[in-house]
């Protein structure tokens, strides 16, 4: 399944739409993925991990996910679209999310 690393409680949700600023972002990733963690740092580091909604996928919980991104980890896609894939430089990294936060807005 998804694990949710950026989880809204009810009671936030009442006091603001936490959602409404969040980028829903999938990250295809898998345990012991040490470029996994590496790309979800930079994202942190930049500041911009408050602003996407994070949700986990573990490549290796389907077959179909295993054979299309196994080798290509971690991949983080927005809306079905890769917007980046492979070791995380964060030259290339930052600059697509961040395009992908403003072209989401």
């Amino acid at each position: 399944g998804m694990a949710r690393m950026i989880d809204c409680y009810p009671m936030q949700r009442a006091l603001t739409d936490c959602k409404k600023d969040q980028l829903v972002v999938e990250l295809f990733t898998r345990e012991g993925c040490g470029l996994c963690a590496e790309l979800v740092e930079h994202l942190a580091g930049a500041g911009l991990l408050d602003r996407l909604d994070l949700e986990l996928v573990d490549v290796d919980t389907d077959r179909t996910l295993k054979k299309r991104y196994g080798l290509r980890l971690p991949v983080l896609e927005v809306a079905g679209q890769v917007i980046f894939e492979g070791r995380p430089d964060p030259e290339v990294l930052l600059p697509a999310v961040r395009a992908a936060l403003e072209g989401g807005s």
